[in-house]
């Protein structure tokens, strides 16, 4: 070791930014050594374990627990090294993947908020809506009063495979066939926006949407459909598609069921200019 090479514990301490107390702990249980400890007792370090000392950082980060380091650090080769640094990789990218989605899901939550925040629930809209990514449920066929349970127990798998968390926003696909019944009460997806990765990717279409805003509870949601379907009466709109229905505010954001804010989007023909809003 060259003498230039050679840093106090202090100096050690603040390159790597390990406290001394850490490093003295490391040393007494055999993990990690200084590289030569002088008569009077002063630990010394070499430049060259600063790089040792930063894969035992990363590894703690990763959940491996001293003791886990401390045996691999023994028996350490390049083979034992890759093969550990793989197992590593691998849960980091599931850690990035459940942050991705957890991030997402906050995202959705506040724009919704913000979005549903002064609305004026008696007015109904004309919108684009681009093509979006969805994770959809298995088909189904059900009435919101008759939820069955293990179609709840399908999307949560679902959602668990996509590493998404719990809480994550969704709603439900009411089919077209259904609306031109004058219909919406029928279930045929549960969905929520998401692009997928261990299941077929599909997407609420691009185009015109009827969008409505109504005070209900879960269940409930059906009742604001007859003001739907006489105002695309009224304007002569012509339905090409599924609705997509989303709380927007729900039991997250309010003390009372009868508040939630649910949203309709219902796929029209394009309408005349002047009803785009």
């Amino acid at each position: 070791m060259q003498p230039n090479d050679t840093l106090s514990i202090s100096a050690f301490s603040k390159l790597s930014e390990v406290t001394r107390k850490t490093l003295i702990y490391y040393d007494r249980i055999g993990l990690f050594k200084p590289a030569f400890v002088a008569d009077n007792g002063y630990r010394y370090y070499s430049r060259s374990q600063l790089e040792t000392i930063g894969v035992i950082h990363i590894f703690k980060e990763l959940g491996m627990s001293l003791e886990e380091i401390q045996v691999h650090l023994g028996r350490r080769s390049p083979a034992n090294t890759l093969e550990l640094l793989r197992k590593q990789e691998e849960v980091l990218q599931l850690q990035i993947a459940k942050l991705t989605q957890a991030r997402q899901m906050i995202i959705q939550r506040a724009e919704n908020i913000e979005q549903s925040m002064h609305l004026d629930t008696s007015q109904m809209y004309v919108r684009w809506q681009a093509k979006t990514p969805l994770l959809l449920s298995r088909r189904i066929y059900s009435s919101k009063q008759e939820f069955p349970e293990e179609l709840w127990e399908d999307f949560r798998e679902r959602l668990h495979k996509e590493h998404a968390p719990l809480g994550y926003p969704g709603g439900v696909i009411i089919p077209k066939e259904d609306l031109l019944k004058r219909d919406g009460d029928k279930i045929a997806y549960m969905y929520s926006f998401m692009k997928t990765k261990h299941y077929k990717q599909v997407y609420m279409p691009e185009g015109f949407y009827l969008v409505s805003y109504a005070r209900a509870d879960y269940g409930d949601s059906d009742k604001i459909y007859p003001q739907i379907f006489d105002y695309i009466e009224e304007k002569k709109y012509v339905i090409i598609g599924d609705a997509y229905e989303e709380y927007m505010q729900d039991e997250i954001v309010l003390q009372h069921a009868d508040d939630y804010l649910v949203r309709v989007m219902v796929q029209i023909e394009q309408p005349n200019e002047e009803d785009i809003n």
